[in-house]
């Protein structure tokens, strides 16, 4: 009897804490200001143009693992000439959980910073910066020699950081054009996968030096047979 007794106990206690879990919405109207500034150090020029967004979400009641319930977005900026972003947002009533994101193209390194930031207490000031480097394209020309076996041939350069199967190398004796962006500042290293008849792996390497340009450039690619190793 003690046992059922304190089952349904816990049983009590868990659709209490849901029930709380449940009426854990911010009330409306409540206003926080977002502000900061996306920057290059690296070349010391601003970030422009770059959208940031705050969306609304709910926790939902009992998930232990964190699962939310996606409510809205309530507001949105760019950033200006300098770099700079300042926007405020309102919460509805509706959600307890408030993510502020960004939005960049392939054209920049993260640096490892988050893409989604929460904010946390709502009706103070919430100061942010971001440090990101800007890419430049380099347009590789790449030529497979007669020899290549074990097509198609894969790329992977450091960015952007996916590179779609599209830009295999299927053919030898032809060249191919692919666009991959850089660095200006230093070099990186583009890395060409192909797997053999019995699974093996294999690669090659190529090293793009610091291009310290702005420009559009090119880098010519020739590939043997020979140069993939096992890994």
């Amino acid at each position: 009897m003690k046992f059922i007794i304190f089952k349904f106990g816990l049983l009590a206690l868990f659709l209490s804490f849901l029930e709380c879990e449940d009426d854990l919405q911010d009330p409306s109207g409540i206003e926080t200001r977002v502000y900061g500034r996306m920057y290059d150090s690296q070349n010391e020029i601003p970030i422009v143009g770059q959208q940031l967004k705050i969306s609304e979400y709910n926790r939902i009641p009992g998930s232990f693992y964190g699962n939310t319930e996606f409510i809205q977005h309530l507001d949105s900026t760019l950033t200006n000439s300098e770099g700079y972003f300042d926007f405020t947002f309102t919460t509805s009533g509706l959600g307890d959980l408030y993510i502020l994101t960004y939005q960049l193209n392939d054209q920049f390194n993260t640096m490892g910073q988050d893409a989604t930031i929460e904010i946390e207490d709502l009706g103070e000031p919430y100061e942010i910066d971001f440090d990101f480097t800007h890419l430049y394209p380099v347009n590789l020309k790449i030529t497979l020699d007669s020899n290549v076996q074990f097509l198609p041939v894969r790329i992977n350069p450091q960015f952007p950081l996916y590179y779609p199967s599209s830009n295999n190398l299927t053919q030898t004796g032809v060249e191919y054009t692919r666009t991959i962006y850089t660095n200006k500042n230093s070099s990186q290293n583009i890395w060409f996968y192909r797997t053999k008849n019995d699974g093996q792996g294999q690669r090659t390497v190529i090293n793009l030096p610091a291009t310290n340009t702005t420009d559009l450039t090119e880098l010519n690619i020739y590939i043997n047979n020979d140069d993939f190793v096992d890994f």
